[in-house]
């Protein structure tokens, strides 16, 4: 976790650029290569551009799984890239299974691929959390653990029960999580499109550190990222993808550029709300 803050303390940034691409949304003059190949030049591209103005990057497993061997291999590829640049990373994988299959899936992403952080889906218990928080604490690393998400639906399965599921999560969080520099190293995925969800997530969890989801496309603004904030005006890193990723589409400007400008953009929003780590 000290390598996420560390970053966004030095680019004075709380930005995440995600890594999600779509084949079919890639820029027109790489749909003529292998899908691959143009998915590798697409994301390098993409990292170059942001670099001056994100924390980490946060990229999600699924879309290059389905590219296979060759997919993987860019995975980590980037994950190296991204080292390179001075950029942690977070290995969107949203694993969620106990024991050594587990430990299992946190040796290949933190060991083998070598990411930052995971996020860890606790449906099953401190056992799907546990291996991957042993893991992250023999590398100095750190666990990201599905909470309050993004998506429209989540509502019907995290805010229903009594208590709410949510805060059952948060319980869990706050027992796991151990010391790791300024913040434990077991934060929480809270979506910035859930904003009266993130004020009492946040009461629940005043010292973690949470990677909030939804910025932008899906609808969370600044505005939605303040109840996100600790006392001190941090404890929340922003992700934004397809907002950073596809900005070309509503630009006149290469992909390249475009990209850049949008991750300016969103880092400067972010500012003005006083978010920092």
């Amino acid at each position: 976790m000290q390598a996420l803050v560390d970053a966004a303390r030095c680019k004075e940034s709380v930005l995440v650029a995600g890594l999600d691409p779509v084949p079919s949304r890639l820029p027109e003059e790489l749909r003529a290569l292998p899908e691959a190949e143009a998915t590798l030049k697409f994301c390098l591209g993409i990292l170059e551009a942001v670099e001056p103005y994100v924390a980490a990057v946060k990229l999600q497993a699924a879309f290059f799984e389905r590219l296979g061997p060759a997919g993987m291999g860019i995975y980590a590829d980037l994950i190296g890239a991204a080292r390179n640049l001075g950029l942690p990373t977070i290995a969107d994988v949203k694993r969620g299974d106990i024991g050594p299959v587990a430990a299992a899936y946190a040796e290949a992403h933190l060991g083998l691929y070598g990411a930052t952080c995971v996020t860890v889906n606790p449906y099953m218990g401190e056992d799907a959390v546990l291996p991957f928080l042993e893991e992250a604490r023999r590398r100095s690393g750190g666990v990201f653990v599905l909470l309050a998400t993004s998506n429209p639906s989540s509502r019907q399965v995290q805010e229903t029960t009594d208590p709410p599921l949510f805060e059952v999560i948060a319980g869990l969080v706050a027992r796991l999580g151990k010391p790791s520099g300024d913040y434990p190293d077991a934060g929480a995925v809270v979506g910035a499109t859930r904003p009266e969800i993130g004020d009492r997530v946040r009461k629940l969890l005043p010292e973690a550190l949470f990677l909030s989801p939804g910025y932008g496309t899906q609808g969370g603004d600044a505005s939605s990222v303040r109840p996100l904030l600790d006392h001190n005006g941090g404890g929340v890193l922003v992700n934004s993808s397809r907002t950073i990723l596809y900005a070309y589409e509503r630009s006149a400007s290469d992909y390249r550029e475009a990209a850049g400008e949008a991750a300016r953009g969103a880092r400067d929003e972010l500012r003005l709300i006083g978010a920092h780590l």
